[in-house]
């Protein structure tokens, strides 16, 4: 890991924040089975398996991982519209901004990009 930019570790970080809140989502109400439970309960352990692939530089997952919070980014409107409290908004404004970093770290920084370039290993 210490071949690895602070750019990417950072970015790993933000990953690992965003499993841990799909876990801890699930402790605010409303309680219950529903689409968003089984969305946590998904994503979260997804997430965090893509932590260490991430940090050693598999272009895959930066790519898994930015769809997914993509599409996290769009499904957090969905939220928004239905959960009209001051505390749900700020949630989603903090997920969309560490979202926003997090894909930032993956794709702009020069350091970034040379991490992520292709290997000749197959693992």
């Amino acid at each position: 890991m210490s071949g690895t930019p602070i750019t990417v570790r950072i970015a790993a970080l933000g990953i690992g924040i965003h499993a841990i809140d799909h876990i801890i989502v699930l402790l605010w109400p409303p309680f219950g089975w529903h689409v968003g439970t089984v969305f946590h309960l998904i994503s979260g352990p997804v997430y965090a398996a893509l932590i260490l692939p991430v940090v050693r530089g598999r272009n895959w997952a930066r790519i898994t991982i930015s769809f997914l919070l993509g599409g996290q980014f769009i499904g957090r409107f969905v939220v928004w519209m239905l959960f009209s409290s001051s505390g749900a908004h700020a949630a989603l404004l903090a997920g969309w901004t560490l979202s926003v970093i997090v894909l930032a770290l993956l794709w702009i920084p020069a350091a970034t990009r040379r991490h992520f370039r292709p290997t000749r290993t197959w693992y």
